[in-house]
């Protein structure tokens, strides 16, 4: 079969009844006779439409594939302001296949217009994490591990290939999520069950003023962040870990992709007392990162990144009960973590 280092010349489909047997077998080079597709993640895939598709054909034709394709809602046109699409195949066609973070191989990356179609391995044999449970510290180790390869394998690849991807410290951050910060964390307030410290509450009062230290600071680095490293987004089979889901690849400290994964990603009693140790783990990881400049920058990215489920709550009215538990738990957790950490001490 064909992979995408050689994309198939024919015509993107605009939504899955375009994706037929002679469609997918000029695009994967291989036969394929009979196509049947069903929805998944319907409440976990907002910011695109994700599709299982079982397949009859030859013998190199696998049983099973997943279909990404552009959202059908409100998400599509937030994912084509931050150019979340291109960012995500231009991962998969020119990062991945050289980068050592796992990744779901991908058959199809193509785009045309407003769409675009990955064809991807199916992981249906692999444990997809589940974010509002949270990680063990374990599988935090495993996506650990797999950040700092990818943070240190990007500090020696061509600089035209990071350039693809805009730095954390963008005007889109600065003009669009943290003015969104204040009207998302009024409906935090008034929903969560969780004590709010004080100094939490004051920096949360004045985020729009202060966010912007420590994107300053977080740009300091000029690594490959995976960007939204999310429990959702994590394959675990064993001690074997794959991550999926790169629309928002940035560039920056390394340390804030592992902030963002153990700040929110663990449930706050697995995590507290942890934050040192696994930053040491880290470090030990990753080339020329001193602990004192990346504990600097996790603490400034526990604060900074309490914005991700914060803005998200503004689905609030369309969100799945899910989802708006999902956010609270979210918020919930980065709280007690910034209050844990100190991370306030950052910005004084």
């Amino acid at each position: 079969m064909t992979s995408v280092a050689v994309p198939f010349p024919g015509p993107v489909p605009t939504g899955i009844d375009e994706v037929t047997a002679p469609w997918l077998t000029e695009a994967l080079g291989a036969q394929v006779t009979k196509v049947r597709a069903e929805r998944i993640a319907l409440d976990t895939g907002f910011s695109a439409a994700l599709y299982r598709v079982h397949l009859r054909g030859s013998a190199d034709v696998p049983e099973t594939m997943i279909v990404k394709l552009p959202a059908d809602s409100l998400a599509r046109g937030g994912m084509e302001m931050l150019g979340g699409y291109q960012r995500e195949l231009y991962f998969y066609r020119h990062v991945a296949p050289g980068s050592p973070i796992a990744t779901p191989h991908c058959y199809v990356a193509r785009m045309s217009g407003p769409d675009f179609v990955l064809v991807l391995e199916d992981l249906r044999d692999w444990e997809n994490a589940d974010h509002l449970a949270g990680l063990s510290l374990p599988r935090a180790q495993l996506g650990i591990e797999q950040l700092a390869g990818l943070h240190t394998w990007s500090s020696g690849i061509d600089d035209a290939v990071l350039q693809e991807f805009p730095s954390m410290d963008s005007s889109l951050t600065r003009d669009l999520f943290l003015p969104a910060f204040a009207p998302g964390w009024q409906l935090y307030r008034e929903r969560t069950r969780q004590p709010v410290p004080p100094a939490v509450a004051a920096f949360a009062e004045r985020f729009a003023e202060l966010a912007p230290t420590a994107l300053s600071a977080l740009s300091d680095r000029n690594m490959l962040l995976h960007g939204d490293i999310r429990a959702d987004n994590m394959f675990f089979r064993e001690d074997a870990l794959k991550v999926v889901d790169f629309q928002l690849t940035v560039r920056g400290a390394g340390a804030a992709d592992v902030a963002y994964l153990v700040s929110q990603g663990l449930p706050t009693e697995v995590r507290r007392g942890h934050d040192m140790q696994l930053m040491r783990e880290y470090v030990g990881q990753v080339d020329g990162y001193a602990f004192d400049e990346a504990w600097r920058h996790y603490r400034f990215a526990t604060a900074l990144l309490l914005y991700m489920p914060v803005v998200a709550l503004l689905t609030w009215d369309v969100a799945p009960e899910r989802s708006r538990q999902l956010c609270l738990t979210l918020i919930d957790r980065a709280v007690a973590a910034i209050d844990d950490i100190d991370a306030l001490e950052e910005f004084s």
